[in-house]
């Protein structure tokens, strides 16, 4: 029965395996090519035509004499040269007299048999060679594999040398870096994405110590969660594989931020209760004892407060990025819907003609609350009688809401927008705080600034849509 290639020689198939048999002596030639061919496609230079080149080409085993090493002895280097990745296997015949002189023939010769040997002997030899020469193809076709896989991957991939000097990279690595040429022989701090810190953590990662590294790309900065290896292979190396986790980054700050939000609340809750709570009892206490009215009066006082203070807690509690369906309306029209929603005494609001085919996009909900706690704000700090005028800021992309009221002289500005900061007697604190996280939900900035007649003035920047008759 015939040898076959094993090991990923997909083109292979069930062809045998081939033994190059280059001998000086017809003898011999003849001899072991009767002795191979049971098992064997034996290629003989001297037989039908056949080249060196052929069996260069085809041949998985050489098997030579002596007299044929010594003239072909460049050749037969330049055979176990020509798949650098396989290890093509080289046998050498010699007398047993000339055994010891054949030492040096070792850097291109695998074995070395003396003759005469007996059929059996040979078999054994070759065959021990072509199995090494087997397991050389299947590692060269895991190898194919890994390669496939590591450059195809959509992880970026890098592999480091032990001075964190890049051997090798995948496509989604250089796309990640910004670079289109070979990254070969360069150190990460070559590269624009990673700072001295990103690179501290790429290097401190490991199969089960995963660090996630910010990197900066050309547009935009991404988080990566980087798991290494050492190669087993090659000593000191190891392979860096950089899954992209910005949207998971992105996903556990907003959940850490609503848990920070909650606490605030809870403590805010907490806090801010206990005044009107105090003030409920004592005066209940009263009312009990004496029938008075009045007594009765103020607890319905603090029990309404603390009802208001509960409802802007809860509206401060579920805001942030936290918005409903976005739809684009008329901006007028939502002013007026939340200045009816507000008890304004006898406050008055003045719309500007600019704001008439002006429209916003974002939850309608929302943004009513927003003009509502603003106008809120007015009433309480700024008398029932105030004037409240909204329109459109300067640069025609942001909408403005002021006062005619006393400013904002007394108030410390840095806290203006702090949950429960407030300097009104009945204020509760949380109108503008909840307008600052409504506001960033949907990527607008709010500040707080003077009006020209002296009152608070605040505007939304960048959040009206654009003119149809405008560029975008």
């Amino acid at each position: 029965m015939s040898e076959h290639r094993t090991g990923g020689d997909a083109d292979a198939g069930d062809e045998p395996l081939c033994v190059g048999a280059v001998l000086s002596h017809d003898r011999n030639r003849a001899l072991l090519s009767e002795w191979l061919e049971g098992e064997y496609d034996v290629l003989a230079p001297a037989n039908d035509g056949v080249t060196l080149e052929d069996v260069a080409e085809r041949a998985d085993l050489l098997l030579l004499d002596a007299g044929a090493y010594e003239r072909h002895a460049d050749w037969v280097a330049d055979y176990r040269q020509r798949e650098a990745s396989l290890f093509r296997p080289v046998l050498l015949l010699v007398e047993s007299d000339d055994l010891p002189e054949a030492a040096p023939v070792w850097t291109t010769v695998d074995d070395v048999v003396s003759v005469p040997v007996r059929k059996a002997v040979l078999h054994a030899r070759i065959r021990g060679l072509l199995s090494r020469r087997g397991l050389s193809r299947e590692l060269a076709a895991s190898e194919d594999r890994f390669r496939t896989l590591f450059e195809t991957s959509p992880d970026p991939a890098i592999v480091l040398d032990a001075d964190g000097r890049v051997v090798d990279s995948n496509a989604a690595f250089r796309d990640l870096v910004g670079v289109a040429e070979d990254c070969h022989g360069r150190p990460l701090e070559a590269f624009d994405a990673f700072d001295a810190e990103a690179i501290e953590e790429v290097f401190a990662a490991g199969d089960d110590d995963r660090e996630v590294v910010a990197v900066q790309t050309a547009s935009e900065r991404r988080y990566v969660e980087c798991n290494g290896n050492d190669l087993d292979t090659e000593p000191g190396h190891r392979v860096l594989i950089l899954r992209d986790v910005t949207e998971r980054v992105h996903h556990e700050r907003e959940l850490q931020r609503q848990v920070d939000r909650l606490d605030e609340f809870a403590g805010v809750l907490a806090h801010e209760m206990r005044n009107p709570l105090g003030i409920a009892t004592g005066w209940l206490d009263q009312a009990e004892r004496t029938g008075d009215p009045a007594a009765f009066a103020r607890v319905e006082g603090a029990l309404q407060r603390m009802n208001e203070m509960l409802e802007e807690l809860l509206q401060l509690a579920r805001q942030g990025s936290v918005i409903g369906e976005q739809s684009s309306v008329p901006l007028a029209e939502l002013v007026a819907e939340s200045w009816d929603s507000v008890t304004t005494g006898d406050a008055a609001l003045c719309v500007s003609p600019a704001l008439a085919d002006r429209t916003v996009t974002g939850d309608p909900d929302r943004i009513e609350e927003v003009f509502a706690n603003f106008f809120r704000n007015a009433v309480e700090h700024a008398g029932p009688t105030v004037t409240v005028e909204v329109g459109v800021t300067d640069d025609g992309s942001g909408v403005y809401v002021e006062d005619d009221g006393p400013g904002l002289s007394a108030v410390d500005r840095d806290r203006l927008f702090e949950s429960g900061y407030t300097t009104a007697e009945h204020g509760t604190g949380f109108g503008l705080a909840i307008v600052q996280q409504i506001a960033e939900a949907h990527g607008w900035t709010v500040r707080a600034t003077d009006a020209e007649s002296g009152g608070a003035r605040f505007e939304l920047l960048g959040a009206l849509d654009d003119r149809a008759d405008e560029p975008a």
